[in-house]
């Protein structure tokens, strides 16, 4: 009864991450859930067109569901999980995330163990990795990906040595791999650049922000960025375009190096990260007036939007969830269990705006936290607690 009642929450907890997609935390609740206000966007990402094999939310929750009380064997797997960076707070918290699923599967006898690998933004090191987690015996591997391209080669050889494949976040080109977890950067981009241009008046100046050069991510967000932005006002001019990985200190010191050059700055095209917030606290510094910018939600640019609510600023902020990385250990279990499941599954983004802000901010949690957790408010506090 133990074993089918966690089927059961596995079955759960994996058609909340991919049906609604996004939590919030609003409150100390054991399990953050978000409220579904948004409309969702239709999914353009380049890497879905181009195998056609993208699944509906809904579809996708329908499947999980099936993944019911089947019995497993007890301490039969090992799980691999190849992460290229934890070099932020949101690669940190989707590595937390991955490990208290894991965990939980190990405490229920689900597993047997689990081993977690970081090759520090070194794409030969992940390579690396991934023949170490196949040398090791792994019954599975989930991978977030360095490049589109340069796993290809050490994924496939796994798959074709009978190893589960799951891969989410930075997507790989390859379709030879069991199955991924997308989040559809493309329509992030989109419907930010959208909400940004019909903020601003024709002609408007604007800075962009991106993420990592080479990630799926940061290539379909900017496309998105810049087609939504012309879609809404065309006459708009990115003056200048800034990579600064999602990180802090690289994007203020960019926005402030921006700020010296451009007297006219009337909005700020952000990917996220924590290069939005660094953008409100380099516009403050500088004693310019705010202008609307697009975010992400962490916790820290949450408050930052908070903090200046009084000063008329506004964003959108959209949410890519760290629960990614669990999502993901999800499937390769039932793929392990012998589950037929989906080779795409696409989790839904739900945005932040001045009408919800309240609901998704956490005054009680640090700057580090990410909106859409999995894990339980105990773990939450102990990792984020001010």
């Amino acid at each position: 009864m133990k074993r089918k009642a966690l089927a059961m929450l596995l079955c759960t907890a994996m058609a909340v991450s991919m049906a609604v997609g996004c939590g919030s935390s609003d409150s100390k609740s054991e399990d953050t859930a978000a409220p579904a206000e948004t409309e969702e966007a239709a999914d353009k990402d380049d890497a879905a067109e181009e195998t056609g094999a993208a699944e509906a939310v809904d579809t996708a929750a329908a499947t999980l569901d099936a993944i019911d009380a089947a019995s497993l064997p007890e301490g039969k797997w090992k799980i691999g999980f190849s992460n290229y960076s934890v070099g932020n707070s949101w690669r940190q918290q989707m590595e937390a995330e991955f490990e208290s699923e894991a965990e939980k599967l190990k405490e229920a006898g689900i597993i047997s163990d689990y081993v977690m690998l970081n090759a520090d933004n070194d794409q030969s090191k992940q390579i690396s990795d991934i023949n170490d987690l196949i040398t090791m015996g792994c019954d599975a591997i989930v991978v977030t990906a360095i490049t589109e391209d340069g796993l290809n080669d050490v994924l496939e050889e796994a798959e074709d040595e009978g190893i589960v494949v799951v891969n989410f976040d930075n997507n790989v080109s390859s379709d030879k791999i069991t199955s991924k977890i997308k989040v559809s950067d493309y329509d992030f981009g989109f419907s930010a650049g959208e909400w940004l241009g019909k903020q601003l008046e024709a002609g408007a100046k604007v800075i962009q922000l991106d993420g990592t050069a080479g990630t799926s991510t940061d290539s379909n967000r900017s496309q998105g960025m810049i087609d939504g932005l012309k879609s809404t006002c065309p006459d708009a001019e990115i003056v200048a375009n800034a990579k600064c990985g999602w990180d802090y200190a690289t994007a203020k010191s960019s926005v402030e190096d921006l700020l010296s050059t451009y007297s006219e700055i009337d909005g700020v095209l952000s990917q996220g990260g924590a290069m939005t917030q660094a953008a409100i606290d380099a516009f403050n510094s500088a004693g310019r007036d705010l202008v609307p910018m697009t975010g992400e939600g962490s916790n820290g640019f949450l408050r930052s939007w908070v903090e200046n609510k009084d000063k008329g600023f506004d964003s959108l902020a959209f949410i890519c969830p760290c629960s990614q990385s669990a999502a993901a250990l999800d499937v390769a279990v039932s793929a392990l269990d012998g589950v037929t499941v989906e080779k795409e599954y696409l989790m839904s983004v739900d945005p932040v705006t001045s009408a919800n802000l309240d609901q998704y901010y956490r005054d009680d949690l640090n700057d580090n936290y990410w909106v859409a957790s999995r894990l339980n408010d105990e773990k939450l506090q102990e990792l984020f607690g001010k």
